[in-house]
């Protein structure tokens, strides 16, 4: 009887440790199951009325890192439509999970981040988080304040969810959220 207890403790421990990585598995990603094409919509209420929203997004490898495409058509009632196409290529950085934008190429052609003290552009990181890759785009406006917008694109079973956010100097000016599903590669 003590041995069969022993050995029924061995096998419960053994299936909760499976369990467990395979919960934890299913959480954490890594950014190569990012990978490939995603289409959907969105809707957004920013206080003058709701716009609706055709998104695309493409994640692909690079030789350092990832690159992140991203199209945008919103279509509004009593104008055009206007449509905003970004592309950034992504490098590792020495910290686990954190990738910089390599916008800017260099003398010698190696690509480097902006500098939004200099320059009128954001500088851009990705962060991985589970399921969660999230882009923050940091802008420093006249005056010395910030606007900060930040893309959370979470793998979910029916392809790709987004939430946009968009702050000024801490105050929210917009949040989008949308669907998207995975195109055959």
């Amino acid at each position: 009887m003590r041995m069969l207890t022993s050995r029924l403790a061995v096998v419960l421990t053994l299936l909760l440790a499976v369990s467990a990585g395979s919960a934890a598995a299913q959480g954490t990603k890594a950014i190569s199951d990012f990978y490939g094409s995603y289409v959907g919509q969105s809707v957004s209420n920013n206080g003058a009325g709701l716009s609706a929203r055709d998104l695309s997004v493409t994640i692909k490898p690079t030789k350092e890192g990832f690159n992140l495409t991203w199209v945008t058509v919103i279509h509004r009632k009593k104008q055009a439509s206007s449509r905003k196409s970004y592309s950034v290529d992504f490098t590792k950085t020495p910290r686990e999970g954190i990738w910089g934008s390599a916008v800017r190429r260099d003398a010698f052609g190696g690509r480097r981040p902006v500098d939004p003290l200099r320059e009128d552009v954001p500088f851009v990181w990705a962060t991985l988080k589970g399921a969660t890759l999230m882009v923050n785009a940091l802008l420093i406006i006249e005056g010395g304040g910030y606007e900060l917008q930040t893309y959370q694109r979470t793998l979910v079973k029916e392809g790709m969810k987004l939430t946009f956010t968009r702050l000024r100097d801490g105050e929210k000016l917009k949040q989008i959220t949308g669907m998207m599903s995975r195109q055959a590669r």
